[in-house]
């Protein structure tokens, strides 16, 4: 039962594919308008050949496909279009084992063991203690603004500080901090279905450089454990009593430099746009900033730093009075879940102070963010940092511009402000 849908002023399709074409195509300022149509055309399941399965995208099924871990697996790695590489190539066979390592690609047993190495790493008591360094490198940043000056928050503000504070908890050395910038760049583009060809193969390659740099510093770490995150990893037994391996940690830490600056820089740069494009609320924050954390709950909610994630099914079942049958990959469109209309009220809304407010962005069931309290940390400390120098911000002389070359994070490219 996939919806067929209705041809649109500016297409001639009835094609979902041909939707989520003119989503990356480059002619979609604002992605929004063509998922709420994905939601609402028929059932809003769509079998889609660019990924390789279904598409959910209304909020009880993605989150019922999130939930159940058991019928719908996360090992979904080899059979995914993120697997896609060249079996004669050295660096891309090397590549897709460590890559493969990552627990977001697991499902219990290995999962729970892997994940268990950070059940002590993310609690909100260990996040509090951030709270000074996250708020020293917000501060380190904007010292170097004066109101009344345009700049653009893509350039420094959103990308510098969650790259400089996981570099920070992981104890990478301050001086290969713009490194690990193009890194994480770069490893976050191998996630991306689109990302193909010599574009793919370059991400490959600078990734793997990400890896030896992290292999290195973990063999360090072993000879002269620190106060930072890749000790604690080393050190810390799995519920199995023993060690995660040499290139399982390489690949979760690789993961949280990926995870934790992007998604932040995503988030940072749209929750920004939603503020500056309702004044009532930045007036609102900006007078009583207590409505900060909730503001950024609303703002993960209608802007969320990855629109995709993908499963497996591990055997014949239904959602949302779709067959789904064994093997099949299905995909759930986490920005249009998080705006159904049938799970919250006035949802093209932007509301500073809903509550309850039970979002997808970190995913739901086991596989729930596990970084969900550093990436809410610095997005807190970030607009209250902003908006208390600056509270007058305002948007800059030019548009600002979202990325049209990616589907899982589509974030903003450019947001320039009047500070």
């Amino acid at each position: 039962m996939s919806a067929t849908l209705e041809p649109r002023s500016d297409t001639t399709t009835t094609d979902p594919l041909e939707i989520l074409g003119a989503l990356m195509g480059g002619e979609v300022a604002d992605p929004y308008p063509l998922y709420d149509e994905l939601r609402e055309l028929g059932d809003g399941i769509h079998r889609v050949d660019l990924l390789g399965g279904w598409l959910f995208t209304r909020y009880a099924d993605a989150r019922a496909v999130q939930a159940d871990h058991e019928t719908f697996s996360s090992d979904v790695w080899e059979t995914s279009p993120l697997s896609v590489h060249d079996p004669d190539d050295a660096a891309h066979v090397r590549f897709m084992g460590l890559a493969s390592q990552l627990f977001m690609w697991a499902d219990p047993p290995r999962h729970t063991r892997i994940r268990s190495t950070f059940r002590h790493a993310f609690t909100d008591a260990a996040v509090r203690r951030w709270v000074p360094m996250v708020e020293r490198v917000a501060d380190e940043v904007l010292d170097a603004w004066s109101p009344g000056e345009e700049v653009d928050l893509m350039e420094r503000l959103a990308p510098e500080v969650p790259v400089s504070v996981i570099a920070s908890i992981l104890g990478v050395p301050r001086e290969d901090w713009d490194q690990f910038r193009r890194w994480s760049e770069a490893y976050t583009a191998t996630f991306d279905p689109i990302i193909t060809g010599a574009e793919r193969d370059r991400a490959i390659r600078t990734s793997l450089e990400l890896f030896d740099y992290l292999a290195g510093l973990i063999a360090r770490r072993r000879a002269e454990p620190a106060e930072d995150l890749i000790t604690h990893l080393v050190q810390t037994d799995t519920i199995d009593g023993d060690h995660l391996t040499d290139p399982e940690l390489v690949s979760q830490v690789a993961l949280l430099l990926s995870a934790g600056n992007e998604t932040t820089m995503n988030l940072i740069g749209g929750g920004t746009t939603l503020l500056l494009d309702d004044p009532e609320a930045l007036a609102a924050l900006v007078a009583d900033p207590s409505r900060i954390p909730r503001a950024v709950e609303e703002m993960l909610r209608m802007d969320p730093p990855l629109h995709f994630s993908g499963r497996k099914a591990t055997r014949d079942t239904t959602v949302g009075g779709q067959d789904v049958a064994a093997g099949e990959l299905v995909y759930t469109l986490t920005t249009a879940a998080n705006r159904d209309p049938r799970a919250f009220e006035d949802p093209g809304r932007f509301d500073i102070d809903r509550f309850p407010n039970r979002h997808l962005t970190f995913a739901h069931g086991i596989h729930y963010c596990v970084g969900a309290p550093l990436a809410r940390l610095e997005a807190r400390v970030v607009l209250a940092r902003l908006l208390a120098r600056f509270p007058d911000i305002r948007p800059g002389s030019t548009p600002a511009r979202r990325s049209t070359t990616r589907i899982v994070a589509r974030g903003f490219e450019t947001r320039p402000v009047v500070l």
